[in-house]
C-alpha cells in the first residue's frame, strides 16, 4: 500500500501542477479577450469558459488523488 500511497500523492500533484500551468494559460487568454472588450472591436474572442471549467476539473482531480493517497494507510 505504500507504493500505491505514494503513487497516488505524486500523480495528485502532477495533476494539481498541470492545472495551476492552464491556469496562467487561461489567465493570458481572458486578458487579451479583456482587451479586445475595452477596446471596443467588433471581433469576437474565443470563449474561455470551457478552458475555465476544463482547469476546475483538473485541479479537483489532482486534489482528491492526493488526499486518497494521504489518506491511504501506510503499512
Amino acid at each position: 500500500m505504500q507504493i500505491l500511497s505514494k503513487l497516488m500523492v505524486i500523480l495528485g500533484l502532477l495533476v494539481t501542477v498541470g492545472s495551476l500551468v492552464y491556469l496562467g494559460m487561461n489567465v493570458i487568454e481572458i486578458n487579451q479577450l479583456h482587451a479586445v472588450a475595452y477596446a471596443n472591436k467588433s471581433n469576437e474572442g474565443p470563449n474561455p469558459v470551457n478552458n475555465v471549467m476544463l482547469m476546475t476539473a483538473l485541479a479537483v482531480l489532482g486534489g482528491f488523488l492526493s488526499g486518497l493517497g494521504l489518506s491511504m494507510p501506510k503499512r
